[in-house]
């Protein structure tokens, strides 16, 4: 299977065996497990789930509803994408929260590994961000204390002051050089 075939998997698949098993390996971590806890059925085994969800910096929210159906519960899972940087939400939504929070477990999971495979590098963009945020650190952090009374009757503190201006005039301008360099390179795919 590839990532969008397991992501599918994930989405619409029974919560049997092959999938609590799949939760029990892939999100929990477990190497050859004898047992596979019943993640979808008791909430105890559903809280360790998401225990080792939190681990792993995945927030999980639960809201019920009730409609012609009965009650339904919608798990949501937050994280933040280590190659963007940004916030994602995977969601699933089944009729008890053991099940909804085991189906968006594995969900996460493979929005994980599409998300791997089709990570781009940083963009220009991203890079300007960074060289404003550093920039703007450094100057309210120069005009906070630039002349504060207190550097002046210390000595010791002036001197630690002046260390950490420099780091962020020398941190400034490496990251000045990396948006230039990321600007001269060309776009993927661009003829030449």
């Amino acid at each position: 299977m590839n990532s969008g075939d397991d992501l599918d998997f994930a989405r619409g698949a029974p919560l049997d065996g092959d999938f609590l098993r799949r939760v029990e390996t892939l999100v929990m971590g477990s190497v050859n497990p004898g047992h596979i806890p019943r993640y979808a059925e008791d909430w105890e085994e559903t809280e360790r789930l998401i225990g080792r969800l939190g681990d792993q910096g995945v927030g999980v929210r639960l809201e019920y509803s009730y409609g012609e159906n009965g009650q339904r519960c919608r798990a949501y899972l937050d994280w933040q994408d280590a190659i963007s940087h940004e916030w994602q939400t995977a969601e699933a939504e089944e009729g008890t929260a053991p099940q909804a929070v085991t189906r968006a477990a594995l969900v996460w999971y493979y929005q994980q590994e599409v998300n791997t495979a089709t990570a781009q590098p940083p963009d220009g963009w991203a890079y300007f961000e960074v060289v404003e945020r550093v920039g703007m650190t450094r100057d309210l952090f120069a005009r906070a204390l630039e002349e504060h009374p207190v550097l002046a009757e210390e000595p010791d503190l002036q001197v630690r002051y002046q260390e950490i201006l420099d780091k962020l005039n020398e941190l400034y301008e490496r990251v000045n050089q990396a948006l230039d360099r990321r600007l001269e390179m060309p776009a993927r795919g661009a003829m030449h």
